[in-house]
């Protein structure tokens, strides 16, 4: 049964992956990659690679596999991988002040007290006014605190 698909043996696999982590940014890597497969260890490996695909009906060059798989997956790998957490920065959530979330609840209670049906894209014109602001996360705070009050009244008068 020919193979169309294969992982390379594992003590050349651990080969590539050495040789991709030392030469991923190499600017001759090419270069690098033919005097590297020439080496009498590497020779062998590739010699003992070439000849089980061969068994196996793989018609590819073992060597131009092998670079593929360098040039395109394994340095793409582990270039992500060097990423460190140190330079991965999370951003800090955006919070909405104390003051700002009890009025944003007050208001919607008290239209709730007026009109149980009203939506809250009709009040919060009337809401930015009274605050002075226009932040978008305090749209998207009144819009969440709306339907949270909405739920906790609706759970209420379902039980």
């Amino acid at each position: 049964m020919a193979i169309h698909r294969f992982k390379f043996s594992t003590e050349l696999n651990d080969k590539i992956q050495i040789f991709a982590n030392l030469h991923m940014y190499d600017e001759t890597f090419k270069e690098t990659f033919d005097e590297w497969c020439e080496t009498p260890e590497m020779s062998e490996l590739i010699a003992r690679e070439d000849a089980y695909l061969s068994r196996h009906n793989y018609r590819t060059n073992t060597k131009h596999k092998i670079y593929r798989s360098i040039k395109y997956y394994y340095v793409k790998k582990f270039a992500s991988h060097n990423i460190t957490n140190e330079h991965k920065q999370r951003s800090k959530p955006n919070k909405i002040s104390k003051d700002i979330m009890d009025t944003i609840k007050r208001h919607l209670q008290e239209e709730f007290n007026k009109n149980a049906a009203f939506k809250p894209s009709e009040t919060f014109d009337e809401f930015k006014t009274i605050i002075k602001n226009d932040d978008p996360l305090i749209k998207k705070c009144y819009k969440n605190q709306y339907y949270q009050i909405k739920n906790k009244m609706y759970n209420v008068n379902v039980e």
